[in-house]
């Protein structure tokens, strides 16, 4: 049975049914950090980030980095209580490193 898995999974790798290329390549993305700032007292990491119109998820410490396709993007933050910011961006792509600073002002 271990066998078959195995010949099962291997097989169309050893066909080239896959290619073995990487998922992500370095020369179709840039990267991008994307910092957030707000009012003093205000908790940033509640903020929205959307990439194209589609979510990518809240601000993270973690993650500070995206890797973008490079082209025009549409950069979108919401903050419950301001209005939402929206940036458009070239993303360039390696080797260059970007930063998107978006800025919530006043309720």
């Amino acid at each position: 049975m271990r066998n078959f898995l195995f010949i099962t999974c291997c097989l169309p790798l050893l066909v080239g049914c896959f290619s073995g290329g990487p998922v992500v390549s370095k020369s179709t993305t840039g990267n991008l950090a994307i910092n957030v700032s707000a009012p003093e007292g205000v908790d940033t990491s509640q903020a929205r980030l959307y990439l194209d119109s589609a979510f990518i998820g809240n601000v993270s410490a973690r993650m500070p980095v995206l890797y973008v396709r490079r082209g025009k993007r549409v950069i979108r933050a919401e903050l419950h209580g301001f209005p939402p910011v929206e940036e458009n961006l070239l993303v360039l792509g390696e080797p260059n490193h970007q930063t998107l600073n978006v800025v919530f002002g006043k309720p």
